[in-house]
């Protein structure tokens, strides 16, 4: 009797951890979630200034920016205005490869995704930069982020993972805007 109602209840248990664990593991293999941010912000400088450092130094990031501990070019020529076509950073976690998609100095946008250094759960993860002139010295930034993750995990993290991928995109515009408007780097770099 003891024995019966055991067994039923690591019966009920398993039921319950399967009915759980299943839809997570059928996602895992045939879905995808999409993460999206977007952060704007309006830096008091001229769009052309602005430009020359966010775009045409996209290789010299960690200038300003505290998410990189160091960046240089890599890759042969591909857009006209640039020597390189992707840049390698070093961040906490390690080394993170961007490599461009679009480089664009007469819309100011810029696109590129990452080739190395995602974190393990995701699948793709891209960026778009761009600017917008505002006024003669006025400049509205805009940071994008897209992650797609690639597992259960993924799925389970994906809140957690939209928050600190927005606080990021928040940290590089400020950090930009911090760094065209005082000449110097962020207090945070």
């Amino acid at each position: 009797m003891i024995m019966n109602s055991l067994t039923k209840t690591k019966k009920s248990m398993l039921t319950i951890v399967l009915i759980v664990l299943i839809p997570f593991c059928i996602l895992g293999i045939i879905g995808s979630e999409k993460i999206h941010v977007e952060r704007a912000l309006i830096i008091e400088r001229n769009t052309n200034e602005v430009w020359s450092v966010m775009g045409l130094q996209f290789d010299q990031v960690h200038l300003w920016c505290s998410n990189f501990l160091d960046s240089k070019p890599g890759g042969s020529k591909k857009f006209e205005a640039l020597e390189y076509s992707h840049r390698a950073t070093t961040t906490e976690r390690g080394e993170t490869i961007q490599v461009l998609d679009s480089f664009d100095s007469e819309n100011y946008s810029l696109a590129y995704h990452i080739t190395r250094g995602m974190p393990g759960i995701a699948k793709t993860a891209s960026g778009v930069w761009s600017l917008e002139v505002v006024e003669d010295d006025k400049t509205k930034v805009t940071i994008a982020f897209d992650m797609e993750v690639k597992n259960a995990v993924g799925y389970l993290l994906s809140p957690i993972i939209k928050l600190k991928i927005g606080k990021s995109a928040e940290d590089i515009a400020e950090e930009l805007k911090y760094f065209m408007e005082n000449g110097q780097a962020h207090p945070r770099k």
